[in-house]
């Protein structure tokens, strides 16, 4: 999930960066994005939730006698 949020904030920096938009607001910055960017992959590759499974039970791992 941090993987995808990642690649969106690259995308919006680049897109920002590409056409030269001037921002007033420090949030939207190329490397405020860029920054940002780089703290989700940070993330993504530590395996943050990597082993989240779901909690509900399912009868085929049931041992039958």
């Amino acid at each position: 999930m941090f993987g995808f949020a990642a690649v969106a904030l690259f995308a919006i920096a680049f897109i920002v960066n590409g056409t030269a938009t001037s921002v007033s607001n420090a949030w939207l910055t190329p490397t405020s994005l860029m920054l940002a960017g780089l703290a989700c992959l940070a993330v993504h590759m530590l395996g943050y939730q990597a082993a989240w499974r779901p909690s509900a039970r399912r009868a085929s791992y049931r041992r039958r006698r």
